[in-house]
């Protein structure tokens, strides 16, 4: 049972080694991703996006998954927080309560902005997925050790979303001093599934375990199974279509569609050097349709007796093990995973240098996460923004970094970022001679953005810029 563990926690763990949303792009002026984050925030240019390349990103945030939590070196080379030559007691105390996390996915099909004498616009089409798990510290106690003891679980839940957006979006200037923006998009679901475990604990003794599951199964997809028994126990593997393919799709099965909003405003203040903006994100819901929807009470409980409980046949034939009672499918709402940006910004030397500080807050599915990003940004020309950036709270660790890069002169607009970006390696010995490897040790979270489009027509410049212009404290290139 340990083995397929540590498989599941290491396929969790593979995006941290790769590249959502990133916060340092914020303050970005050049950035076609912060309207992403803020409606209102729109770009200095116009842009088209290039297809499926002008907005690919994949964002890992939790408390806990880590190198230095999750593996450990020793004589044999690294090795798992399983490994029985890792201390338990010491493991365990590097956890919070609920272990949380919230995997994304967004990637741009196409992507359209301009600015008219009035406003800014833009559309868009985007694929995008995400999932969101929360796991008790109990559940880790249990696994890394099988020893006597009471072990309770609750609140366990495991959570995926898969749809497309297409989007239509203004920000609308107020004289000089605002600006508020908004995004109305279509949705279409591809795929939503949720366990949710209200109650679940195990009893473990010298010769036997007992453990009890009680909790909530909802699904829609063109792989389940929708012709489950209403009220028959089932197992994991009759859950799910076993002659499903590509070509046995049936679409009538994708009636599944919802809306939602972005809502965004900026205020300039103190001739337009202080910057102060907020909003809110992805709010909105997908209706599922039912003719694709399977829904289920989890429900069990079982001793064993006689066994080893230190080996890994603890329960030799789960996959097999049935506890769910299938339940009469139905349409069901389900709401998207939402944020709230906060941002304050304080620009000097004529804006080619800027204080920002972003606080982020994401509303999962049964958890919430926030954190805060601190940035400063740097214009040394106006088709070229970089940022350095260091994130707070979510047991981010200091000397993490994140970065970004933004390139939009007349004709081209190329954006690279990342929100976590250890400094600290180390260097650990693959076991059997497998040589050895440099990894990042403390960075629980990454963001990767990468952008690549064309830009259009001149910059929108700011107002600090006109006026210092007007005041022939700076020249421009006609002039110059």
């Amino acid at each position: 049972m340990k083995r397929y563990i540590a498989i599941l926690i290491l396929m969790l763990m593979l995006p941290t080694m790769a590249m959502s949303q990133v916060r340092t792009s914020y303050f970005m002026e050049g950035s076609t991703f912060r309207t992403d984050m803020n409606p209102a925030l729109a770009p200095t240019r116009g842009y088209i996006n290039f297809p499926m390349l002008g907005g690919v990103s994949l964002g890992l945030n939790n408390n806990f998954l880590s190198i230095d939590n999750m593996f450990y070196p020793t004589q044999d080379g690294l090795v798992t927080f399983l490994h029985k030559s890792v201390d338990r007691g010491d493991f365990l105390k590097r956890l919070p309560r609920n272990n949380a996390l919230d995997l994304s996915l967004s990637e741009q099909i196409i992507g359209f902005g301009a600015h008219t004498k009035r406003f800014f616009w833009s559309f868009g089409l985007n694929l995008r997925a995400n999932a969101d798990v929360n796991i008790p510290k109990e559940f880790f106690s249990l696994v890394t050790d099988l020893g006597q003891g009471t072990y309770n679980m609750d609140k366990m839940h495991v959570g995926l979303n898969a749809y497309m957006e297409a989007y239509l979006g203004a920000a609308i200037p107020i004289k000089d001093i605002a600006t508020v923006g908004f995004r109305v998009k279509g949705l279409f679901g591809f795929a939503n599934l949720a366990f949710n475990v209200n109650n679940m604990g195990a009893v473990v003794s010298d010769d036997e375990v007992s453990a009890r599951l009680n909790g909530e199964l909802r699904g829609s997809c063109p792989m389940i199974n929708t012709s489950l028994p209403v009220g028959q126990p089932v197992n994991m593997q009759e859950l799910f279509n076993p002659n499903f393919s590509l070509n046995s799709i049936d679409f009538k099965q994708f009636g599944n569609g919802g809306i939602a909003v972005d809502l965004g405003a900026e205020v300039r203040l103190v001739d337009d050097h202080l910057r102060l903006s907020a909003a809110i994100t992805d709010l909105g819901f997908i209706s599922w349709n039912r003719a694709a929807t399977v829904t289920g009470k989890m429900g069990t409980s079982f001793a064993y007796k006689g066994y080893d409980f230190q080996k890994e046949e603890v329960i030799a034939n789960y996959e097999n093990f049935e506890f769910v009672n299938a339940g009469t499918p139905k349409s069901y709402l389900q709401r998207l995973n939402c944020s709230l940006n906060v941002g304050a910004e304080y620009a000097i030397l004529r804006n080619r240098i800027s204080f920002g500080v972003l606080s982020h807050t994401k509303f999962c599915q049964t958890f919430a996460y926030s954190e805060l990003t601190a940035s400063v940004n740097f214009k040394p020309l106006n088709w070229i923004t970089a940022t350095l950036s260091h994130t707070f709270l979510n047991h981010n660790q200091p000397g993490i970094f994140g970065f970004a890069l933004n390139l939009h002169p007349t004709g081209f607009n190329f954006f690279i970022g990342a929100d976590f970006i250890d400094l600290k390696f180390g260097s650990a010995t693959l076991p059997n001679d497998g040589g050895r490897l440099l990894l990042p040790v403390r960075q629980r979270s990454v963001n990767l953005n990468m952008g690549l489009g064309f830009s259009l027509g001149r910059a929108k410049y700011t107002k600090a810029y006109k006026d210092d212009l007007a005041a022939g404290r700076i020249k421009s290139k006609k002039q110059k």
